[in-house]
């Protein structure tokens, strides 16, 4: 297993991220870091400084895909590289 491997592993390992990625799995779409930051932390029931530290952690593994336009910030989950390590959004 490469280092690239297991840091995607790590970062899915923890119960708020991987709910984060549930919750990018079902809109199966690019969406404003506005709307899924909150949201998240809404549901979650965490600060959102808290949920934009899990957020960057998984933009660091790779996992999600972030892009800027203006001064926000668009999250799309790389379901291709979850695939490629044998990982089944649709099964998480």
């Amino acid at each position: 297993m490469n280092n690239k491997t297991v840091a995607i592993l790590k970062s899915l390992a923890d119960d708020t991220r991987i709910s984060i990625v549930r919750r990018l799995a079902q809109d199966e779409c690019e969406i404003a870091s506005s709307e899924i930051v909150q949201a998240c932390a809404d549901f979650l029931k965490l600060s959102q400084p808290t949920m934009s530290h899990h957020f960057a952690r998984l933009v660091q593994s790779g996992v999600l895909i972030e892009r800027k336009v203006g001064t926000e910030k668009i999250y799309q989950l790389d379901k291709d590289l979850l695939s490629s390590i044998g990982v089944d959004v649709t099964k998480l």
